[in-house]
């Protein structure tokens, strides 16, 4: 079975996350890759089982790169292939969800969805402190690793053979 996780990343935070997602779903013996979504190739997701796309969370839904591939995947035959999407954002109510928008286009596109999405949670450091940007809640990066190992063993049953 072989996974790809593809990501956007702003200040890092997402990268790390999809990063700590691919290592996970590897540590259930899946091959996978983790890959930018500007350096990702549509031609190349043919092969796959399973891709996960996740994003941080701008304006209350997926960043532009995110959106421009996922444009991309458009007459794309992903029908049958199994899709998980992920995101980073703030814990606030309002702050919107750059995963809902990548899962509903994955179930556009004709995947079927694995997993239910899952958030990363960032903080913003106070307005005095400037010269930082968002960081990742503590934890959140060994959290992502326990989802990506959960994710690939729901892809490695998903190919088991029922027996009657």
């Amino acid at each position: 079975m072989r996974a790809l996780v593809i990501f956007d990343s702003r200040y890092g935070n997402t990268e790390k996350i999809a990063r700590s997602l691919g290592a996970g779903i590897s540590e259930a013996g899946v091959e996978t890759e983790c890959i930018n979504a500007r350096d990702a190739k549509v031609d190349s997701l043919k092969d796959l089982d399973l891709v996960c796309i996740g994003a941080p969370t701008e304006a209350f839904s997926a960043s532009k790169p995110i959106k421009d591939f996922i444009a991309k995947l458009d007459g794309a035959d992903l029908a049958g292939k199994w899709g998980f999407a992920f995101d980073t954002k703030l814990d606030w109510r309002i702050s919107g969800s750059a995963a809902k928008f990548i899962e509903k286009e994955l179930k556009r596109l004709g995947l079927r969805i694995l997993a239910p999405r899952e958030s990363a949670i960032v903080f913003s450091p106070p307005a005095r402190d400037r010269a930082s940007t968002t960081r990742l809640e503590e934890g959140e990066e060994p959290r992502f690793r326990r989802v990506g190992k959960m994710v690939g063993d729901s892809l490695l049953a998903s190919a088991k053979p029922v027996l009657a």
